[in-house]
């Protein structure tokens, strides 16, 4: 009877979070309004804006919130820090997979 290998030894690794964290994405809009005589009416047109809109997800719905310049700039920086985080958990991931034990010889 051949004796069992033992499981591999778990590693430990570190992630660097930089926080606060945010989901979601960014986007900006520009648009007319609905006065006749408007400068957003003209030929070119000079459009209202820019206005700044988070969408992500709230309690499993789809969310968009307009946002204030300022506001944007912030969020800007959390969905930063929230994306390198996933690329590290990815790179974990990816790692996991090329460790599975299917892989062993």
């Amino acid at each position: 009877m051949q004796a069992k290998k033992p499981p591999p030894a778990s590693k430990k690794t570190t992630l660097h979070i930089t926080l606060p964290l945010l989901p979601g994405s960014l986007s900006t809009a520009r648009s007319t309004c609905g006065k006749p005589n408007c400068a957003c009416k003209a030929k070119p047109p000079r459009l209202h804006g820019p206005y700044y809109r988070w969408t992500g997800f709230l309690k499993g719905k789809r969310t968009t919130k307009t946002l204030s310049a300022a506001q944007a700039r912030e969020c800007r920086r959390r969905i930063a820090n929230y994306r390198t985080l996933e690329k590290q958990i990815h790179q974990l991931v990816v790692q996991a997979f090329q460790e599975a034990p299917w892989n062993e010889s």
